[in-house]
């Protein structure tokens, strides 16, 4: 099993989830008492979420940078970042360590189109939903039309993840909420474009794909590690 590098801490209830669900695809491959073989550099939530409110990017950057630096010093064989947001700091990553990164939209991407999605809207941060840089990242994979929540709608997504999930807060007059303002949309998948939302949204809640990034990158870092990745 290869040695994976993991960024995390944006935020911590994101991290856990990815340290199950990589556990959980070592017992289901291995078998046994197997768990996954990983590094961890958790950054400072506060720290981050500071940087994030200011959008204060090249401040950001650094910290994830210093993070995965120090994965690599102390090992890691390639690198994933356990934030959709994070991957801001992608490429600078990349460029400072020169590891191999297994990226969110890479396996994102794939996966819409495997699942034949045209039209799938995009929840997540508010950075995520409205600012360039996620956006256009995808569209260089991705051939379909992603949708946009309205400024409302991306505010009434914002504070649910800002205010609850990142808390370990999960409300179901939240999802309720969520769900009325996806049944307005004209979408044929929903992309969970933030780390945290599978704790809220599943595919159980919606008739339409939903494409939950938390567990296809997870999926797909233990692939790699696994050696596996095609």
């Amino acid at each position: 099993m290869k040695l994976l590098g993991l960024i995390g801490g944006v935020s911590p209830e994101a991290t856990a989830i990815y340290v199950r669900l990589l556990n959980r695809h070592a017992r289901e491959r291995f078998g046994g008492e197997r768990s996954a073989n990983f590094l961890l550099y958790m950054l400072d939530y506060g720290v981050m979420v500071g940087h994030y409110n200011d959008r204060n990017w090249p401040a950001f950057t650094d910290e994830v940078v210093r993070g995965a630096e120090r994965l690599a010093r102390a090992g890691a064989e390639a690198l994933v970042i356990t934030s959709n947001t994070t991957h801001v700091a992608a490429d600078a990553v990349v460029a400072a360590t020169g590891l191999p990164l297994v990226h969110m939209l890479d396996v994102l991407s794939n996966a819409m189109t495997k699942a034949g999605a045209r039209r799938p809207l995009l929840l997540g941060t508010p950075v995520v939903m409205a600012e360039g840089h996620y956006r256009n990242e995808l569209a260089k994979r991705y051939e379909g039309e992603t949708i946009a929540p309205s400024a409302d709608d991306r505010s009434l997504v914002g504070r649910i993840i800002l205010d609850e999930l990142v808390n370990g807060v999960v409300k179901d007059r939240s999802r309720d909420e969520l769900l009325r303002m996806i049944a307005r949309y004209e979408c044929d998948g929903v992309i969970l474009g933030c780390t945290e939302l599978c704790m809220i949204l599943t595919q159980e809640h919606l008739d339409v794909s939903v494409f939950d990034t938390t567990a296809l990158h997870a999926a797909a870092a233990s692939a790699w590690a696994f050696g596996e990745a095609g």
